[in-house]
């Protein structure tokens, strides 16, 4: 990942994190990307509890917007992932995976 993807995907994590209004022990956010459509999924496990309709509250438009702007720029390198996930345990690392 070069210096560009790193900042996109903080954005991306930064913009996600703030976004769960309940708190979350452990997030994973999840998105497939094709021609024309993204589909994503989002969960969230608190106190032992994972769902996948958590309350959020943040701008979808941006997110997808910075993770087509992620996908260009993997594309101009020559590495056409087909899917992302970012997650996240309290106290731990950000962990990405991309799938070709």
């Amino acid at each position: 990942m070069v210096t560009k993807d790193l900042e996109i995907v903080k954005e991306i994590f930064s913009l996600i994190e703030s976004g769960i209004v309940f708190g979350y022990d452990y997030f994973c956010y999840e998105v497939e990307v094709g021609e024309g459509y993204m589909e994503s999924v989002l969960t969230v496990e608190k106190d032992g509890v994972e769902v996948t309709d958590a309350d959020t509250d943040f701008n979808s438009a941006k997110l997808y917007r910075l993770i087509k702007e992620l996908r260009v720029e993997g594309k101009a390198r020559g590495e056409e992932w087909l899917s992302f996930a970012i997650s996240y345990r309290r106290e731990g690392e950000v962990k990405t995976k991309f799938n070709y």
